[in-house]
């Protein structure tokens, strides 16, 4: 195959495999660092570039977005659980979706759901009270439990604790489903009953089943916006021509939401208050400020906007390591990107996490530093935790703001440290999450 920008041999890709399945990310910034912001892979006669310079970034996902679909092994396998949901759908579809859906996230909805975000993490902060001081916790599971019953009450006004160690646990097969044929071209089809296959249909039934039940309750409901919630926004939708979203469509989209609103933000807490413990300098920062704005009471909306470290931080959390670690792109046809041209057919791989390290656009890329956020120009497609261009995430809104006050309200009460003995590794998964979990201590404010 022609190689029309610099990259790595077949030769040098064998010898770095197992390093290229075991860290991928770190593969991809290495490249990034060596090759520079467009990079080729020899990968059979399917044409694979990389691209992490800023222009070339816009170029594929905003100026000509339209000749970059989403069919490609990430999409098309994340559908098998999601289905033709915002995350995967392309096209006319897509744009019909989104315009249907977008009022449901405008930014005074998001806000009405600012009491119920602190009134979950207050109630999670109750149960770690009744804990001795010191306790070791995997803060991850935490911060998804949490974050699961935020998406049951903002979603559909029930109260998902309950059942949030069973559906997160389904969250995870699913996604590990994913993750495990993405990087396993040979596997057996979904439909041949081997153990994992098996597994997975269990979770996506587990889903399917509690998603249905919530939907046929609301139908059954009278008619008009009831509860305030998503749902209800979802149901009463329409297209251009008057028509509502069918089951199978609001399915698709609620399971959508649930994985997009529950793992990434869940993710990107995780990796906030693994990043407070190895930086006491700037947790001590964090609590000043709450201290000085909320003086012990609850945030709110309305303080966000005066509580600028505290959103730095999780921008930097963000930034240092996005949930969404990997897009991908299948070019309709030929174009030319940063100099290079890009062959129809190709695939386009773009990082935020290899954008998010690089020199050029932020010095001292590998340090956590919330100062970066505070007063200084974000660079343009340098930073892009949700995406970027008609694509952007439509939930980043619901993310910020859910990341933010969950931050404030656990920081007044809780210091988070570091656990003896317990390494944290970075696993590249559907998102960037801690290998094997993240095991912080307990440190109740004022001991």
């Amino acid at each position: 195959m022609k190689m029309t920008a610099p990259g790595p041999t077949g030769a040098e890709m064998l010898r770095q495999l197992r390093a290229i399945q075991r860290a991928p990310h770190e593969f991809l910034l290495n490249c990034a660092r060596t090759y520079g912001g467009v990079t080729q892979f020899p990968i059979g006669n399917l044409p694979v570039y990389a691209v992490s310079d800023p222009a070339g970034v816009r170029h594929v996902l905003q100026d000509n977005a339209r000749n970059y679909t989403r069919d490609t092994l990430q999409f098309n396998t994340l559908a098998l659980v999601t289905g033709e949901g915002l995350l995967t759908s392309d096209g006319d579809y897509w744009l019909q979706q989104r315009r249907m859906m977008q009022p449901a996230f405008h930014r005074q909805r998001v806000a009405a759901f600012g009491q119920t975000m602190v009134g979950a993490t207050k109630k999670m902060l109750t149960r770690w009270d009744a804990l001795p001081d010191g306790v070791t916790l995997d803060i991850d599971h935490e911060m998804m439990k949490l974050t699961l019953e935020i998406v049951g009450r903002t979603l559909f006004s029930v109260d998902l604790s309950a059942a949030a160690s069973d559906m997160v646990q389904a969250v995870l097969i699913t996604l590990d489903y994913i993750v495990y044929r993405a990087q396993t071209p040979l596997a057996l089809p979904p439909f041949v009953p081997t153990p994992r296959n098996r597994a997975f249909h269990r979770a996506l039934q587990m889903l399917d089943d509690s998603v249905y039940r919530l939907i046929a309750a609301r139908r059954a409901e009278s008619t008009g916006i009831q509860n305030g919630d998503l749902l209800d926004l979802l149901l009463a939708a329409r297209t251009e021509d008057g028509q509502p979203m069918s089951d199978r469509q609001l399915r698709d989209e609620i399971i959508t939401l649930i994985i997009a609103g529950h793992e990434t933000v869940a993710s990107g807490l995780s990796w906030t208050w693994y990043l407070l413990a190895k930086n006491p300098a700037a947790s001590s920062a964090l609590a000043a400020e709450l201290a000085q704005r909320l003086n012990g009471r609850p945030p709110a909306v309305d303080d966000l906007p005066h509580l600028p470290y505290t959103r730095a931080v999780f921008d930097e959390a963000l930034r240092l390591y996005p949930p969404a670690w990997l897009i991908t792109r299948r070019a309709r046809a030929a174009d030319e990107v940063a100099g290079h041209i890009i062959p129809a057919g190709a695939l386009v791989i773009i990082s935020p996490y290899v954008v998010h390290r690089d020199e050029k656009l932020w010095p001292e890329a590998d340090v956590f530093r919330p100062e970066r956020f505070l007063g200084e120009s974000v660079p343009r497609f340098g930073y892009l935790p949700f995406g970027s261009g008609p694509r952007l995430c439509i939930g980043n809104t619901f993310a910020l703001v859910e990341g933010a006050l969950i931050l404030a309200t656990v920081a007044q009460r809780y210091r988070l440290r570091a656990a003896a003995g317990h390494s944290v590794q970075a696993e590249p998964l559907v998102t960037l999450r801690p290998q094997g979990g993240l095991l912080l201590r307990l440190e109740r404010v004022g001991n």
